[in-house]
């Protein structure tokens, strides 16, 4: 597919087929949350068995969740003990390392011993780490020295991958920002530019047909990474491109798990590679309401690298430059460019795209503004940007079904409806949850019904049951919680457990709303056409 055809369609561009579907999450979010109300005014017992199917599927859904948080956080623990410089040196000799690791005690290493036979099964390897360059760019905005510097230093202190060797460092720039962020970017520049082996600042300014987001920010940068390859003439195929928020700082063992994972890679060029998201950096410091937000989140990424079928771009990811080039990078006409950049990349190569999780974290920002009010209005636009993902589903249908590819049908089926039933239930689950007891009751005059009467007791139950959920939860959260500042007492690991109190007014307002919100203003065509940045602040530790 050309490079144009991949590009999400101008407004004016849209048809009414397109515009269905952009109407279509809304619908049935709606319907869905409105259903068991209609129910209850004909026959309380049909809103009964409604919601309890619906608690049911949910619960099943949320019990599978927690296994895989719990296989996720345990590959990132395994991934943390091995010695990465060892485990990149065995890939000049794949065959010796399968036989040497294969009854290895480490679980980890008896995975790398499979892909070591694999790769050894597969042939010579084209390529070893030697040969491989890492790009990392770093998209800001507004953001203080505060908070860009300590990301830097994060990619310097990569292990088995030495910076100033393999590693270019880009620091992409709002234009639009000012002369003040010029001079600051410059500076910056100037005092890493001897760590890496080359480092450079990107100015972007908007462009014809691009709405203000990290999308053109990010791909204007990745446009002149393109031209330093050829002017250096490396391989676009062994340049691995990184891109991170100003607030993203990758664990040590990152580059080197990135580089290990493309040089074993099948078909290496159609795959995106993704950390796991832990917005962790500032746990400490930001209220409860936002510090169960940023746990939250980080839960569920954890589990979701877990689910390869659906596993997408979120955030910091990283692809290689000939795959970046094949696309013409990202989007520029979208605020959620990470998440869709899987889709940009499943219509480029007609179906054969997957992302590959990298079992290490990337560590960022929780939200925090200057005031309370202002960090509680910037949460909910921070999870508003998330859920407007939900203007994929009409890029999706209409690329799929209504334009002609060589993408397999079943597949895309699949994936279609995968996706639109992930946002109708990110905007239904928390409501429904809540009044699911209540609405036979309260919306019926006559009450003879014993599966309604019985209902908020036996809802009763399989939440005391999930309340495993919530335990898992908990003790992921705390697991990858970062040492508490000496200044701060030991009474906030309290705080911390109490937060969990909030879960229904988190999921109701940060979850259920954001996603209301975002699918109504795709309905009625009031599209969110600028990024909304999220406030990045540090708290500076008391004297």
């Amino acid at each position: 597919m050309k490079q144009s055809d991949v590009e999400i369609p101008f407004e004016n561009e849209r048809d009414r087929v397109y515009r269905f579907f952009e109407i279509l999450p809304a619908l049935l979010s709606y319907s869905v949350f409105i259903t068991p109300f209609v129910l209850a005014l004909f026959e309380p017992a049909w809103a009964a068995y409604y919601l309890v199917a619906y608690v049911l599927i949910w619960f099943a859904k949320a019990m599978a969740m927690s296994i895989r948080v719990i296989q996720g956080y345990t590959r990132v623990k395994r991934a943390e003990r091995l010695d990465w410089a060892k485990v990149l040196k065995d890939l000049q000799d794949p065959a010796k390392a399968a036989k040497k690791h294969t009854d290895s005690a480490e679980p980890a290493m008896r995975m790398h011993a499979a892909n070591m036979d694999h790769v050894a099964r597969r042939g010579k390897l084209d390529m070893l780490p030697d040969d491989i360059v890492h790009v990392v760019i770093i998209a800001t905005y507004n953001e203080s020295q505060d908070i860009i510097h300590p990301t830097i230093d994060s990619v310097l202190a990569s292990q088995a991958v030495d910076p100033k060797k393999k590693v270019a460092f880009f620091l992409a720039y709002e234009g639009r920002t000012g002369k003040q962020k010029e001079k600051e970017s410059k500076e910056t520049i100037k005092q890493y530019r001897e760590q890496f082996m080359y480092a450079e600042m990107v100015r972007h300014d908007l462009q014809p047909g691009e709405i203000t987001g990290k999308g053109g920010n990010a791909t204007m940068a990745g446009r002149r990474v393109a031209e330093w390859a050829k002017q250096r003439k490396i391989d676009p195929s062994r340049i691995l491109v990184t891109v991170l928020d100003s607030d993203n700082r990758p664990a040590p063992n990152y580059l080197a798990a990135l580089e290990y994972s493309y040089i074993v890679a099948d078909d290496r060029k159609k795959k995106s590679y993704q950390p796991i998201a832990m917005f962790t950096n500032n746990i400490w410091d930001v209220p409860a309401i936002m510090r169960l937000s940023a746990t939250h989140n980080s839960v569920v990424h954890t589990g979701n690298a877990m689910r390869l079928h659906a596993l997408r771009n979120f955030s910091a990811h990283s692809q290689s430059l000939d795959a970046l080039l094949d696309s013409d990078f990202w989007s520029v006409r979208t605020i959620v460019e990470d998440g869709h950049q899987f889709w940009r990349m499943y219509f480029t190569y007609d179906g054969d795209h997957e992302v590959i999780p990298l079992y290490t974290p990337v560590y960022q920002d929780a939200v925090l503004a200057d005031t309370y009010k202002a960090t509680l209005i910037a949460q909910f636009k921070q999870i508003r940007r998330w859920t407007y993902g939900a203007s994929d589903i009409a890029y999706v249908a209409t690329r799929a079904f209504f334009i002609p590819n060589k993408v397999p049908k079943l597949d895309a089926i699949f994936k279609f409806a995968r996706i639109l039933e992930g946002h109708v239930t990110w905007a239904t689950y928390s409501l429904l949850l809540v009044i699911a007891g209540w609405v036979p009751l309260l919306l019926s005059q006559q009450n003879e019904s014993v599966v309604a009467i019985q209902l908020p007791r036996i809802l009763g139950q399989v939440n005391t049951v999930g309340l495993f959920v919530i335990l898992v939860s908990l003790y992921i959260g705390l697991a990858i919680t970062p040492q508490r500042p000496p200044h701060y007492s030991k009474k906030r690991w309290v705080i911390f457990l109490i937060q969990w109190a909030f879960t229904p007014i988190f999921g109701i307002i940060f979850n259920s709303m954001a996603a209301y919100y975002s699918q109504t203003r795709l309905a009625t065509r009031r599209y969110i056409g600028s990024f909304d940045v999220t406030p990045k602040s540090v708290k500076k530790n008391k004297a």
